[in-house]
Formats: structure tokens, sequence, C-alpha cells
């Protein structure tokens, strides 16, 4: 990672590990509910990505896995292997995910909520070396047509443009690009301009069809982000879990983005970077 990004500072292009088709994603739910939203997450996925879907089997969902097998057979003629795990919800499936090296986690779970020192769903997320789809229990699931894709002033931000690129390709969605922050100083217009040009490049280069929506500096990023939401149909959201907006004894937009959402989310953990290069993308 490190000495991907080093390169990509200097122009060098290299091949990244996820250039190749997806070999596997892990599903999981803190719960027995909303078990047509899992079957139609699974069955949809199945339909578009190939590799192996795994089931991360709890005590909590166990009463599931049977009625998941025989519908994603039914309905995809695919298999779902079983993987059976015990422990704390969220750290059980980031540490599942991590061991078995899937290239996406789609979770079905309440919004676990932070404190003043921090964690809540930024925390939770931050452990997944992979991007999770989060649905909470009030979102269903829906192919997505269009992806808003957040961007914020930090470099890191940038660093889902290729998971977002290979969502959109295989959904055969549009990307909007939102870059946001609710700070408005002449150096954060100048960050948000920047990487909102690169997004929309990025995108172009790689074949996705793509929409640059006007940087909104100043602003309440939450309000922003479900106004431009208001616009477009089943779309889904992308964001890191590390965004502006965040401080001291206040909801980051990121915790909003999950306690509020009513689409899929698509949460990507910030990958630090030691040494040379930024953040890179």
């Amino acid at each position: 990672m490190i000495i991907w990004k080093v390169f990509m500072r200097f122009g060098v292009k290299l091949t990244k590990p996820m250039e190749e088709t997806l070999t596997k994603i892990l599903f999981t739910s803190d719960s027995i509910q909303n078990q047509k939203t899992i079957g139609d997450a699974l069955v949809s996925v199945a339909r578009r990505f190939k590799g192996d879907l795994l089931w991360l089997e709890t005590a909590a969902n166990a009463e599931l896995t049977n009625a998941l097998v025989d519908d994603l057979k039914k309905r995809a003629y695919r298999d779902l292997t079983i993987v059976k795990k015990s422990g704390e919800f969220w750290s059980t499936a980031a540490k599942t995910a991590n061991e078995l090296k899937v290239e996406m986690t789609v979770i079905l779970a309440v919004s676990k909520s932070g404190s003043m020192l921090g964690g809540g769903m930024a925390g939770c997320i931050g452990k997944f070396e992979t991007p999770v789809i989060y649905l909470n229990p009030e979102t269903g699931w829906v192919d997505p047509k269009n992806l808003l894709m957040l961007l914020d002033s930090t470099s890191e931000s940038r660093q889902k443009f290729y998971r977002v690129a290979k969502l959109a390709k295989a959904f055969f969605a549009r990307v909007h690009v939102l870059a946001l922050s609710n700070k408005k100083d002449s150096e954060t217009v100048r960050y948000l301009n920047a990487y909102s040009t690169q997004a929309y490049d990025y995108m172009v280069k790689h074949g996705v069809t793509v929409v640059e929506l006007d940087v909104q500096a100043g602003v309440d990023m939450r309000e922003a982000v479900f106004t431009e939401l208001s616009k477009l149909n089943d779309c889904w959201v992308a964001s890191m879990n590390e965004t502006d907006g965040s401080g001291f004894m206040k909801t980051s937009p990121f915790q909003h983005y999950c306690n509020d959402l009513r689409v899929p989310l698509m949460a990507c953990a910030v990958q630090e970077v030691v040494g040379m290069g930024g953040s890179g993308y």
C-alpha cells in the first residue's frame, strides 16, 4: 500500500490487487430481522459478481442461514458458504472479513453510537480493510442506478475512487461527485475543487458515467447530503469513515449517515499512509 501511494505521487502506474474480479464477498446481520432485505442483497450481488459468497453466522442470526441458502440457490443458482463465529458483532465481522481477505462486506445491523471520546460507526468501520456496504434496519435493498460519492478537504477521501468506480461499473450506475465541507476557508475550497476535478477525471478515464456537482463549502454536511440525495432515484451513498465536520462532543457527519440514511451506504475506512507520498488514489 505504501509503495503504491509513493509511486502514484510521482506518476508511475501500478496494478492494484483489486483489478481482478471480486472473489469473496461476506454477508452478515446482527439479528434475524429483515430476512427479505438480506436475501435481496445476496441475490443482487450474486448476479453481478463472480466468486465466493460467504455468510457469517452468529448466535443472533443463525435462524436465517438455511432460508438464505435455499433462497440464493433458487433465485440465483449460487451456493452460500457458511462461516460460524462468536463474539462482539462488529469486531467479529471485521476480524472475519480481514482474515478471509474478502473484497467487500455487506452488513445489515443497528447503528452503533459513539461517545465524546469517539468510537461509534467510524470506529466500527475503521476495523475493516475493505469496503462495507452498510444498511441500518430501516434500509431496504435497491440496485443502485446512482452513486453519490462524497469528498471532503482531506486527501484520504480520494481513497474510495477505485472502489466506487468498480461498484458503478458492476451496476451500470452513474456517479455523482459531491465535494463538501463544514469549513469554508480558501484552502478548504481549493482542495474541494481539486479533489472534485480529480474524481471526475478518474471516473471518465475508467469508463464510468459521472456528473460533477457544485462544490459546497461552509455547509451542514448532513443536510447537504440529504438534499442532494432527495434529487436522485435508486441511489447509494459512498463515504469515508473519517470526514470533515467531526469534532469533540459533536456527532460526525458519518455517524449521521449511518443513523439516518434509508439507502445503502458504501463505507470505506481511511487507510493511513506512512512515509512519502500522501494519500494517493
